[in-house]
């Protein structure tokens, strides 16, 4: 079935700052998401400045979870499961991370 090429922008998801938009080109179906990170990107390069100097457990902050993970880590009841998806996000996305040794 040929769709033709249009696009169809559902807009930005106010909770989770994602935009999504359908692609059709032919028979094929894409669905495209983005974000803005740049804002998270800045609080984290405020977070870290807060941080220097401190040691740990002098009220480091650890990084930023955006929206969109935040929501999907926040939703895992065990403790020890969410800890380890925290990390794995911040070893997968290493610019969103405040304080280094949180990994260690």
């Amino acid at each position: 079935m040929d769709f033709g090429r249009f696009s169809v922008d559902e807009g930005v998801n106010p909770h989770t700052g994602i935009r999504t938009q359908i692609h059709f080109e032919g028979d094929q179906v894409v669905v495209q998401k983005t974000y803005d990170a740049g804002p998270y990107l800045q609080r984290v390069a405020e977070m870290r400045a807060r941080n220097e100097g401190k040691r740990w457990g002098e009220g480091k902050e650890v990084g930023v979870l955006p929206p969109w993970v935040s929501h999907q880590i926040s939703m895992i009841s065990d403790d020890a499961e969410r800890e380890r998806a925290t990390k794995k996000f911040f070893r997968e996305n290493p610019a969103f991370l405040a304080y280094d040794a949180f990994l260690k």
